[in-house]
């Protein structure tokens, strides 16, 4: 017996073997196998713990891990296979605990179920539509409509022929409101003017130029800023000047002086005129399409005392500020030969340019209320009108930027604003074009 003895393990791995060796053929009782263990002491030699033996258990467990440094516990099948699903929980939580593998995970399952419905789709065989064109107008099957006892052709019998002639087919979208056209107005009407109103707006407002509305009412033709509330405007269907017969008058020669044609006027229903030969009323209203008139520069009050210029006065630099703050409330037109900013009464009013008070005065002045003109000695004047108040007097110096007097609605004014003109050798000029 001890010559079959394995020297590694002892003579009690033997004496085990003879004893349990009846019991091995069955695995139904677990503790046969450890019966020689518990026995072994009383045999003489003494039970190591571990065996250099590999069991299947070691083996299955081998890729994960190395083995430890001391030599592996001797387990039957059972313990084995217990170590080896522990060791698998074990493996699965340390990569579930790894955040990037299930992104991983994720990514590569949602690449093969796109490859999938690809693949899916790519077997679909989608049927053969056929439209009839009975829905569509009459005009869009033109040689392809059908005789009344034979079926309804479809897309594919009609072909090319069909897609040319689609396009009639086409039709517009249906306009959730009705724009309605408004019918050109053939009559003068008449308009009040109302807080806040200008020639400008007045004229925007009946699709109008400014100087139609200035041509027609001989209270504001001079002067635009002439315009007071409550005004009674005659307001023409269209561009043009509106005339009073006078003696003497002819329609050849109002068409000459308006630069309009005859024929024109003669076929406007108010003006009531059989042909160009027909007399004209005096006193009547005549209706000039298209008509125009020279500009009047409009002529300030000569009662106001004008000032020499003092030998100390300052000459201006040609370069103009902003006399005020505020916005435009009418800009220089044909009419209008000025600029018109709208501000709160008593905001300050300042000189654009250097020079000398040649007028500061008071009262209407032809509508431009309290007032005051520069002469900036270098050919340029500017003028101040509908102040509230005048901080200079005439013939004083002023500098650029000097405070000379405060916004106001005096003189014919619908609001407060200032009237602000600049005018080469008294010619006026837009004041656009020098300020900054």
């Amino acid at each position: 017996m001890s010559s079959d003895a394995n020297p590694v393990l002892g003579s009690s791995f033997s004496s085990r073997s003879a004893q349990s060796s009846p019991s091995n053929n069955s695995e139904s009782d677990p503790a046969s196998h450890w019966q020689p263990r518990a026995a072994a002491p009383l045999l003489g030699g003494p039970v190591r713990e571990h065996s250099a033996i590999p069991s299947a258990s070691a083996l299955l467990a081998a890729p994960f891990g190395p083995a430890p440094a001391e030599e592996a516990p001797i387990v039957n099948e059972e313990d084995g296979f217990a170590l080896f699903i522990h060791r698998c929980q074990n493996q699965v939580r340390h990569v579930l605990a790894d955040q990037v593998t299930p992104l991983r995970l994720a990514g590569h399952l949602a690449v093969l179920a796109v490859g999938a419905a690809i693949l899916i789709l790519s077997q679909i065989h989608l049927p053969d539509w056929n439209f009839t064109l009975n829905a569509l107008p009459n005009s869009a099957l033109g040689a392809a409509t059908v005789a009344g006892n034979q079926p309804p052709a479809t897309l594919g019998q009609v072909g090319t022929t069909t897609s040319e002639i689609m396009s009639d087919a086409l039709q517009r979208s249906a306009v959730p409101f009705t724009v309605v056209q408004q019918k050109p107005r053939e009559e003068i009407e008449t308009y009040t003017v109302k807080a806040g109103d200008t020639v400008l707006g007045i004229a925007a407002m009946f699709g109008l130029q400014p100087e139609t509305i200035m041509w027609a009412n001989s209270a504001i033709e001079a002067n635009p800023d002439r315009l007071a509330i409550g005004d009674q405007l005659n307001i023409l269907p269209f561009d043009g000047v509106l005339h009073i017969v006078k003696p003497g008058d002819t329609l050849a020669g109002l068409a000459a002086r308006y630069k309009a044609d005859m024929g024109k006027i003669t076929a406007f229903p108010l003006n009531d005129l059989a042909d160009s030969n027909t007399a004209l009323k005096i006193g009547s209203q005549i209706v000039i399409p298209d008509g125009s008139k020279p500009f009047v520069t409009p002529q300030i009050a000569t009662g106001v005392r004008r000032a020499d210029a003092p030998a100390d006065a300052a000459r201006g630099s040609g370069s103009f500020s902003w006399p005020a703050s505020g916005n435009i409330t009418q800009q220089f037109w044909g009419g209008h030969r000025a600029i018109d900013i709208g501000s709160w009464v008593g905001a300050p009013v300042k000189s654009a340019d250097s020079g000398y008070v040649v007028l500061a005065g008071g009262g209407w002045n032809g509508g431009y209320g309290n007032h005051v003109i520069i002469d900036h000695g270098n050919g340029f004047t500017t003028l101040y009108a509908h102040l509230n108040s005048i901080f200079v007097r005439p013939g004083e110096s002023v500098s650029r930027g000097q405070q000379i007097g405060t916004v106001g609605n005096t003189g014919n004014s619908t609001g407060p604003h200032l009237h602000f003109e600049i005018r080469y050798q008294d010619a006026p000029r837009n004041p656009f074009n020098w300020l900054p």
